[in-house]
């Protein structure tokens, strides 16, 4: 009978914090101050920001990325006074980044209007794209399996000169943008669906765009009539807007920090590690003039680089200059709640474990810290494996370990059983026959004894290496066995690793069409904790 889901497990590689909150133990529930979106919706009063304003700045955002009618539909929601938000989010990554992305994606906008019909109020699914990160070696790539089963890095090499936010990187490197198609159109090869995808994924990330831009553009033509929404923080509006934040921000530095230490230190008292650790001087505020840079407060100042800033000069500089500022990554979800009317987020491992070390901040902003849900987990499973899967009897567990642990077992059941017998049977009759033997030598000289418990030793040494070398035989005759196995782990547990963090949609696509992301839609099921697969040879049933 098929697997359709698995319980998380340290073969995931989940911190220990996320797998706790996966089953639903007592002592997380200290460190979140909700759980039910409902109770949230309650206690959320007016945004600090204006609902119109956002909701304009969503929608100029969203037709710049493509936006059909159901996303504007969406924006539109959130001008209603009673109207609540879910959130999720993720780095933007090349050509639409891992799975894991899509996942997010379609979790919120089915948990969205799950929320929508059981509290009868408008609720809008929000991804917001980490468009002020600037670590580009973590989005100028992506993996799939190539031809050969094995799994392929493409990346477009051409960082910018400074670490500059994503919004401001672009690809135009002509050079590095040619070897980047050149390579995708080639490992995307010739099917019914390459021509149609090429021009859907080359328009999106077309020479001289941005990542942001092209990776908004992209996502909205994988979900077009979804209703989903995208948002960029990197813009000088919502910055604008943000003034007061980054103040308080600055303001309430040493009491920020006090209340982080609090939360680590019960973490920690918990068993659990701390996820997102800072330096004791870092301010949790970030300025890009271009390269962004963290803040810092060392000997009673401010410090960017090497300017140093009085509390009085720092808030100036945040009034005349608010688009050069961003939070950290222990701020970001709090900033969130700031704009929007925010009752869930939807996270991954890593995520839910920061969001456990932030609680305390929404209090001291005033805000209502969100509900947290695990995103959506799942592996795709192609025909061919699934058959493989089927044929040697392994669980997906079992592929979550070694490989040629998987061989020798594959290996160990189709050995001749003759063979077997035969290894089996003379073993047995040598012990029996040298026992024999041993004991006549001990009654002959029994100062012998230990020179015959020696050459035992040595035989039966000698016939396990033998036995070995007549099992080795059989594994090279079975190299066909251990190919298909090595690419069904590949497939799997690419980079061993589970396959929604490393593999990237666009391999799914060219072989199954647009359909394929159709089918994770309607099949993935948000009310599940657990790892889900799914079997593309049920596509069309």
């Amino acid at each position: 009978m098929r697997e359709r889901s698995v319980r998380p497990s340290k073969e995931f590689h989940y911190n220990g914090f996320f797998l706790d909150f996966l089953n639903g133990e007592s002592k997380i529930g200290r460190y979140f101050q909700n759980d039910d979106p409902a109770v949230v919706g309650r206690k959320l009063g007016a945004p600090r920001v204006d609902r119109h304003s956002m909701a304009d700045i969503l929608v100029r955002q969203n037709l710049a990325f493509g936006a059909h009618p159901e996303t504007l539909k969406a924006i539109d929601k959130l001008r209603h006074e009673d109207s609540l938000t879910v959130f999720s989010g993720q780095q933007a990554g090349l050509f639409g980044g891992p799975l894991l992305t899509l996942y997010k994606a379609i979790g919120i906008v089915k948990y969205a209007k799950h929320l929508e019909d059981t509290l009868k109020r408008p609720v809008i699914p929000i991804f917001w794209i980490a468009a002020d990160d600037h670590d580009f070696n973590e989005i100028n790539h992506f993996f799939w399996p190539n031809q050969q089963g094995e799994v392929e890095r493409l990346s477009y090499d051409s960082p910018p000169a400074q670490k500059v936010p994503a919004a401001e990187i672009i690809l135009d490197n002509e050079a590095a943008y040619t070897a980047l198609i050149e390579a995708a159109t080639k490992g995307l090869g010739h099917t019914d669906f390459t021509v149609d995808l090429n021009k859907r994924l080359f328009d999106a990330y077309a020479l001289n765009s941005g990542f942001v831009d092209s990776f908004g553009k992209y996502l909205l033509e994988l979900l077009p009539n979804s209703g989903l929404v995208l948002f960029s923080p990197a813009d000088k509006e919502v910055k604008t807007l943000s003034k007061n934040f980054f103040k308080r921000l600055a303001e309430s530095n040493f009491l920020l920090k006090e209340l982080l230490k609090e939360t680590a230190v019960s973490l920690e008292s918990d068993g659990y590690h701390i996820q997102a650790e800072k330096k004791d001087t870092a301010v949790h505020l970030f300025y890009s003039n271009p390269e962004r840079i963290a803040l810092h407060f060392q000997d009673d100042d401010f410090v960017l680089n090497d300017k140093r800033l009085g509390l009085s000069a720092l808030l100036d500089l945040i009034d005349k200059y608010p688009e050069k500022f961003s939070p950290d990554v222990l701020t970001r979800p709090v900033w969130q709640s700031y704009l929007f009317p925010v009752a869930a987020h939807i996270g991954g491992p890593s995520e839910i474990a920061y969001f456990a070390q932030i609680g305390k901040l929404f209090e001291m902003m005033g805000l209502v810290q969100p509900c947290y849900f695990p995103r959506p987990a799942l592996t795709l499973i192609e025909k061919r494996y699934e058959e493989a899967i089927e044929k040697y009897d392994f669980s997906f567990s079992d592929l979550l370990g070694d490989p040629e642990a998987l061989v020798n077992r594959a290996t160990a059941h189709s050995f001749p059983k003759e063979m077997e017998a035969q290894i089996a049977g003379f073993k047995a009759k040598f012990e029996e026959a040298y026992t024999e033997f041993l004991a006549a030598v001990r009654q002959f000289d029994d100062s012998l004894e230990p020179m015959g418990k020696q050459t035992y030793g040595k035989i039966d040494f000698a016939v396990n290496a033998f036995e070995k070398k007549i099992y080795d035989q059989h594994k090279k005759k079975m190299e066909t066995t251990r190919a298909q196995i090595n690419r069904l782990c590949t497939a799997i547990h690419p980079n061993r690793n589970l396959q929604e963090r490393s593999f990237n949609i666009n391999y799914y696509i060219s072989k199954y069409g647009l359909d394929i992301v159709d089918f994770i839609f309607k099949n993935v099921d948000i009310s599940k904790n657990e790892h889900q697969l799914l079997y593309i040879s049920e596509m069309g049933k």
